[in-house]
């Protein structure tokens, strides 16, 4: 385990410096929609410096679909809960409008009020800017490999929280993947 940190780390020191190179300088700030089974929504991307930062606010439409197609439309079957997502990750140029950014990402479930569940772990995230235009089309892959939670008052206890590792988990991905659409300014 201290060997993979130490490798980590290592490969951290060697990509960051050489990071602003790639980065996108002409369009800093993006917002966007995108589409996907637990995440669709608006979005918005953010390069600062060597890092782009994303997040969204979006609603679990491909779950509410299937709650439809059964018949579980009260709110016992699918609790009022939103979508949250957060990616940082490091642009890499592959040519003059692709970027693949590699990084972290999590998609959580919260009410805004008594806490969030959600997933964690490794993105691969591939942008590709239109050429001669301020719009792009992106595609997110995520592999889940944590699930995380402060949902004390989801159960009655206002101090349960918990972490869980599972190497199930990386299924989860098929239904965090999202894919949409860019706009700069």
């Amino acid at each position: 385990m201290r060997k993979r940190f130490i490798i980590i780390i290592v490969v951290l020191v060697m990509i960051v410096p050489s990071a602003p190179i790639f980065a996108r300088s002409d369009n800093d700030i993006a917002l966007g929609v995108q589409l996907g089974f637990l995440a669709t929504g608006v979005v918005a991307d953010i390069n600062i410096g060597p890092i782009s930062l994303n997040a969204g606010v979006n609603y679990p439409i491909g779950w509410t679909y299937l709650s439809l197609l059964t018949g579980n439309v009260d709110s016992t079957a699918f609790p009022a809960l939103f979508s949250v997502t957060a990616d940082a990750t490091f642009p890499i140029s592959l040519s003059e409008d692709f970027y693949l950014k590699i990084g972290a990402s999590t998609l959580g479930f919260t009410d805004f009020e008594t806490g969030i569940i959600g997933v964690l772990g490794p993105c691969i995230k591939g942008e590709y800017w239109i050429p001669y235009r301020d719009y792009a089309l992106f595609v997110n892959l995520n592999v889940p490999i944590m699930l995380y939670g402060a949902f004390g008052d989801f159960i009655g206890d206002s101090s349960a929280s918990g972490v869980y590792f599972s190497p199930y988990l990386t299924l989860f991905g098929l239904a965090t993947t999202t894919a949409g659409i860019l706009w700069s300014f």
